[in-house]
């Protein structure tokens, strides 16, 4: 293949990728599909991309696409916002990281999958939600806002969670093989995260007041982007973290309010609405699309056997089962705020609403389940890492996005249309302006 005709191809896939986007907001099919589909057809099925050639990029395109995740989550995490905000996201990230974590690498390990540490990883791998194709819909889902907050905020965040917990088993894996003990792996974990955060948090201050001239010229996200891949350089020297240094970085562009009340934002710098915010999401745009690509090229389900079809299943149970249990355990917590108004409610008419109305909203949490670009990133970190395993990783991670994907779409259609309200008549529409909804009090 000629290099205009590759180069063609990649114009196209871009193109693919825009219309996707397009067809998101009105079929409700996440994008990803029609790109990993691209992908199957450009490799396994016609050949075009050669497999192997692909194959040897993929350290290179996975680290790269994990730079952006963790600036882009390190820009989202406002501090100030967070604290403000409910704090069910984030038990609802950790109930289901953990849950994710122990159900499916535990089961996976008694499966004779794997080791008990590479069992845990595909559990993390697995575990988080994409807020890139969850928070698009919710304009359009008819729920609570704040219900539409909680998945918002545990969309965004438990991308870095999951990357931090994946990167702990990676040290334990990579140490446990060398037989450095336990006490060993926590110093170097804690010194890992500590000098990466570390430089991480200077390099962000020295940067806010380098922003005050480089804001000036038209180079600022591409200086910007230069230094996060400086700071990756430092980490490797330094033997820190890449990845924590780069979220902490991103924390530190993102959290102007609290740098200016804490007094070291020295120029009082804000890069809100600058273009280095807008031209991130173009850029992520343009990776994220030429990895899901990628992806597609280079699966090679053809090879597989019905051992991985059956712990595949296994894996999409569990990942659905932890996702039940942890919004469930959310809203067992908040239950109580709703029995305390049921008891106040005199009219049995806006009780059983309420309970229909907290059986939607469990229902809109619950189909939430995407997964997309952090998995198929995390699959990759143990390979990159040289962790023994773990080779069948990304195509566990490949069809678990499709997969629950496809959950997704079908759970936001049934959302719209499974829930039609009931024709309310009569003395029941006394309650409409009174303390009959839940959604009055802000509770379920």
């Amino acid at each position: 293949m000629t290099p205009g005709i590759a180069v063609g191809i990649f114009g196209i896939i871009i193109v693919i990728g825009f219309i996707g986007e397009i067809l998101f907001q009105y079929t409700k099919i996440p994008s990803i599909l029609f790109l990993m589909a691209a992908g199957i057809l450009l490799g396994p099925v016609y050949g075009i991309f050669n497999q192997n050639v692909f194959l040897g990029f993929a350290p290179y395109l996975s680290t790269l696409v994990l730079v952006l995740i963790m600036f882009q989550g390190g820009l989202e995490l406002n501090f100030l916002t967070v604290f403000k905000s409910s704090y069910l996201s984030m038990l609802l990230i950790l109930i289901g990281l953990a849950l994710s974590i122990f159900l499916v690498g535990g089961i996976f390990y008694l499966m004779g999958g794997g080791g008990l540490i590479q069992s845990l990883m595909l559990g993390t791998v697995v575990s988080c939600s994409s807020s890139t194709v969850i928070i698009p819909l919710l304009p359009n889902i008819d729920a609570t806002e704040k219900n539409k907050t909680i998945i918002a905020i545990e969309s965004t965040f438990n991308d870095a969670f999951a990357i931090i917990v994946l990167i702990i088993l990676i040290n334990i894996a990579k140490n446990a093989s060398v037989h450095v003990g336990i006490g060993g792996v926590a110093l170097q974990t804690v010194y890992s995260f500590g000098v990466s955060a570390l430089i991480a948090v200077v390099s962000g201050i020295a940067w806010y007041a380098l922003l005050k001239f480089l804001v000036k010229t038209k180079f600022a996200y591409s200086v910007t982007f230069a230094a996060m891949l400086v700071i990756i350089l430092i980490m490797h020297y330094v033997h820190g973290n890449g990845a924590i240094a780069i979220l902490v970085f991103g924390i530190m562009m993102g959290n102007e309010e609290l740098l200016t009340k804490l007094k070291v934002n020295f120029f009082n710098m804000s890069i809100k609405n600058s273009i280095i915010k807008q031209f991130n999401h173009e850029f992520s745009f343009l990776i994220r699309t030429v990895f899901f690509v990628f992806l597609g090229v280079v699966v090679e389900l053809h090879k597989d056997n019905w051992v991985f079809f059956d712990r595949l299943f296994i894996i999409i149970v569990l990942i659905i089962l932890a996702r039940y249990a942890a919004v469930s355990s959310i809203f067992k917590l908040e239950n109580f705020k709703f029995k305390k108004n049921a008891k106040e409610m005199q009219e049995n008419a806006s009780v059983q609403e309420s309970r229909k109305d907290q059986k939607k909203e469990k229902f809109f949490m619950f189909s939430m389940i995407g997964r997309a670009l952090a998995t198929a990133i995390m699959a990759y970190m143990p390979l990159n890492a040289g962790i023994s395993g773990t080779s069948k990783f990304p195509e566990y991670a490949f069809m678990v996005i499709i997969i629950t994907n496809v959950l997704l779409t079908a759970g936001v259609w049934y959302g719209s249309h499974g829930f039609k309200p009931e024709p309310v008549c009569g003395d029941n529409n006394i309650n409409a302006e009174g303390g009959g909804g839940v959604n009055a009090g802000g509770n379920y």
